[in-house]
């Protein structure tokens, strides 16, 4: 990928057809923008920058929001060869040496989009970019020459990559993301298939000692998809190459600096199998802990389905969800057994954990956006059964889902309060069998 050096506002992407030049190359030389040195990026990237501060004293700021940072450094190493940083860059003097050291009144060079020669460059990487990434996007989504080994299983897919990503969904509840908002598959699926090569786990990234440990521990945890906090795997996602970069982070910074709290919606991904179906001879991660056991008059949070609101009361949160969301729970329900309910219930809380409505799918940036619509548009329900209505949902989708414990503490249970009901353990055994067959069908590591 060549840029035009002469003024920013001419940098153009000569972009082709050939897959190879939308994007820079691996193992690309830069050179320092001040002396003779080299960097392989972009594996020299960190040690390019410190470079430059430590030797050269000079800041780039916001490098990390800098989109292809290896033509962004080839522009000014060309302009640095005939200047000096005083013509481009803001002074600063500090009272310290960059090792630290007390010193008084020490230069150093800020590189930032306050220069509006910098500030056009980086408007025009960013556009490059998102070209680049358009036209990978429309290639992958109609060629039909693909063809790749499934991930867990000896089947070959050939055809679409859609297709790919459906088997990998459809047959082994790998959620990777939906083919319209991917892009550079090949490299991600790649990506994939190296971490489980490693035994590792996609989500949480630990190592295991053996491929079937490994299954278990994806299986029970819930674990069958990337990690969304992961920045390595935002250029897979076509939404982050037009996203406002200030404002994304910004955002970020935000999440970071919010308190964790320990409660029943500290992380709604993170569904850990172990704390509901765990075996004590699984894998022995957690032989002889029963700490999550509740005891026999410990009370449960009820977290409601469409906002924060937590009750200790069942019928509480009823009346809650009627005031609040024009929703009759009960009413609502009134025709599902239990084990339906518990679908509805790990459905609605997948679709709000997505950002996406629970009657008509549709996808929102924010919860706050997603919730005014819901109200406007009297969407606060359950969905049309088609869509909560699979084995995927018998498993809880937040941890500690205190809702999922008072199912069967409704009025239509207790229609005869001299009748006591029976559960037969065989069928409650036929069940968790069928559930875990379900599971684990075609997922062979």
């Amino acid at each position: 990928m060549e840029l035009d050096t002469s003024l920013p506002g001419e940098a153009v992407a000569k972009v082709g057809r050939n897959d190879k030049v939308l994007r820079p190359s691996l193992n690309t030389a830069i050179k320092c923008l001040k002396c003779n040195k080299v960097f392989i990026f972009p594996t020299d990237r960190d040690d390019c920058l410190a470079h430059l501060y430590l030797e050269h004293r000079l800041v780039i700021a916001d490098v990390d929001e800098i989109a292809l940072l290896e033509d962004y450094l080839q522009y000014w190493e060309k302009e640095f060869q005939g200047h000096e940083f005083e013509e481009y860059c803001t002074t600063m003097f500090l009272d310290q040496l960059p090792d630290g050291t007390y010193a008084k009144n020490e230069k150093y060079y800020l590189l930032c989009d306050i220069l509006p020669k910098d500030f056009e460059l980086r408007k025009r990487l960013q556009e490059q970019r998102l070209s680049a990434a358009l036209e990978r996007h429309q290639f992958e989504l109609t060629d039909r020459s693909f063809s790749k080994e499934c991930l867990f299983c000896r089947t070959v897919i050939k055809g679409l990559r859609a297709d790919y990503l459906d088997h990998l969904f459809d047959k082994h509840f790998l959620l990777v993301g939906k083919p319209e908002k991917l892009v550079y598959v090949d490299e991600l699926l790649d990506q994939l298939e190296e971490n489980l090569n490693k035994l590792l786990c996609l989500y949480c990234e630990k190592i295991f000692k053996d491929r079937p440990t490994l299954k278990e521990h994806m299986r029970k945890k819930g674990h069958k998809r990337i990690n969304p906090n992961r920045r390595e795997y935002d250029k897979y996602f076509l939404v982050n190459y037009n996203r406002n970069t200030s404002s994304s982070t910004s955002q970020r910074k935000q999440q970071q600096q919010r308190p964790k709290r320990k409660s029943v919606n500290e992380d709604n991904t993170s569904v850990d199998f172990d704390k509901h179906f765990a075996r004590q001879d699984s894998d022995g991660e957690h032989d002889s802990d029963w700490s999550d056991w509740a005891g026999d008059g410990e009370s449960h949070v009820i977290k409601c389905l469409y906002c924060a609101q937590e009750e200790v009361q069942f019928s509480t949160l009823k009346q809650h969800m009627i005031e609040a969301h024009r929703l009759d729970f009960d009413s609502t329900t009134s025709s599902l057994n239990f084990y339906q309910k518990i679908k509805v219930v790990n459905y609605v809380r997948r679709q709000l954990c997505l950002l996406r409505c629970v009657c008509c799918d549709l996808q929102f940036d924010d919860l706050e956006l997603l919730a005014e619509h819901m109200a406007q548009e009297s969407h606060c329900g359950i969905g049309v059964r088609a869509k909560w209505d699979k084995p995927e949902f018998f498993f809880p989708y937040m941890e500690n889902d205190g809702l999922l414990c008072v199912l069967d503490d409704n009025a239509g249970d207790d229609l005869n309060a001299d009748v006591v009901r029976i559960i037969s353990e065989d069928s409650m055994a036929q069940i968790n069998k069928d559930a875990e067959r379900l599971s684990l069908e075609n997922f062979k590591l």
